[in-house]
Order: C-alpha cells, then structure tokens, then sequence
C-alpha cells in the first residue's frame, strides 16, 4: 500500500470538502465528480492492500486461576423457641352517630300591608249659578259639531277680541292674570280638573251676572274644547 499516496488523497478529499463547506453546500456538479473521484482512488489504494505481510496480533496466554481456599463448616446456634402472642383484642366499634337535628326553617315575617291609597281629593261644590255654567249639551248641528274642534293651545286659539272680551268680562280687565290662567289649563288633563280651577275664579269674579252669563258659557265651552 503506498501510504504516501493516500495521504495525498485524503488531504485532497479534506480541502475540497473545506471550498464546498465554505460555498454554504452549493455543490457543483463537477465538485461533485471530482469528490467521488478522489474518494474511489482513496478507498481503492486501502482495497488493495496486502494483508500477508502485516504482523500478527500476539495472543498472552492467560494465567491459571488461583486457587479457592476451603470453607469452614461453623456450628450454628440453636434458634430460640418460637413464641406465639395472642393477637390483641379487636377495638369495640364507634357509637352511631348522633342524628342530625332537623334544619330551622326560618319564616319571612309576612310582608307589610300595602299603604291605603290617598283619599281623593273632595269635589269642589259650586254654587246653583256657577254650576249651570258647566251644563254641557251635546252638539246635533253639524256647524255645533265643527266649533267643537279639538284644541291644542289655549293661548293660541283666541282671536285678539276674543281675549279682550274675556279679559274684560271674566277676569277683571286683567290680561295677565288670563294667560296664566289659560296656561295652567294647558297642564291639566281633563276637564274635571279645569272645573276645580275655573269654580274659583268664576266664584271670584261673579260670572253668574246676567250681562256675564252668556261670555261665561262661551269661555268654558272653549275650554271644554282642550279636553
């Protein structure tokens, strides 16, 4: 085997394998060739070896084994006696136990009677006069049926002598005190509750007078009107 040979071979395969490593493993395929080349004469160099000439392994030839000293019998010591124990009386089983007591069962105090409803506040009584100005009479005539339109706003469904005539005859020529009339009887919802409102002041302003009678009818059926 020419040692020398080899060793050219294998420094070969090692730098060629350093280029590639340093290409990142882009391999060429004439590396590649050139790889199986060198690693073919590599293996074949050591395939043709002569294995006669080498040295034979020398075999040491093992000692005998030393020899096993005998052993002596010894007397064993008799065993005491075996002594039984009486196992240990079995423990006397836990009481029962106690029952349970029956959960309280609490009751919610009963609820609280609900509060009486406010009385409802008592009906203002006018006098004979006053009351015969609420009297309503249900419209038959078509043009009775068309002035009996639903109103809005008070304040905007008079004309300026209408104001002026109720002003002077129902309120005492007071115009302020008209419109804030008018503009509670806008709040209210019915016309029961204009009623309490306008008994009071047609009490205190006389609308009963004959000369103010029939203005007084035609402002309450004005006011009927809202509602």
């Amino acid at each position: 085997m020419d040692l020398q040979q080899a060793k050219i071979l294998l420094e070969k395969i090692n730098a060629l394998h350093k280029s590639v490593s340093l290409d990142k493993g882009d391999v060429s395929n004439i590396e590649r060739d050139l790889m199986l080349s060198y690693i073919r004469q590599f293996y074949e160099a050591y395939l043709n070896t002569d294995t006669s000439a080498a040295p034979q392994p020398v075999i040491k030839a093992m000692p005998p084994p030393a020899p096993v000293a005998p052993v002596e019998k010894t007397v064993s010591e008799p065993l005491p006696p075996k002594v039984e124990v009486e196992p240990a009386p079995a423990p006397p089983p836990p009481p029962p136990p106690a029952p349970k007591p029956a959960p309280v069962v609490e009751t919610p105090p009963p609820a609280p009677a609900p509060a009486p409803p406010p009385p409802a506040p008592a009906k203002k009584v006018a006098s004979n006069g006053v009351e015969a100005l609420f009297k309503h009479k249900a419209a038959k005539e078509l043009s009775e049926k068309l002035s009996q339109q639903a109103i809005v706003d008070l304040t905007r469904a008079m004309s300026i002598n209408d104001k002026l005539l109720y002003s002077n005859e129902l309120f005492g020529r007071d115009m302020a005190a008209m419109n804030e009339t008018l503009q509670q009887l806008n709040k209210l919802g019915s016309m029961e509750e204009a009623r309490e409102l306008l008994i009071d002041i047609a009490e205190k302003n006389d609308w009963t007078e004959d000369e103010r009678t029939d203005v007084a009818e035609s402002f309450i059926k004005l006011i009927r009107r809202k509602y």
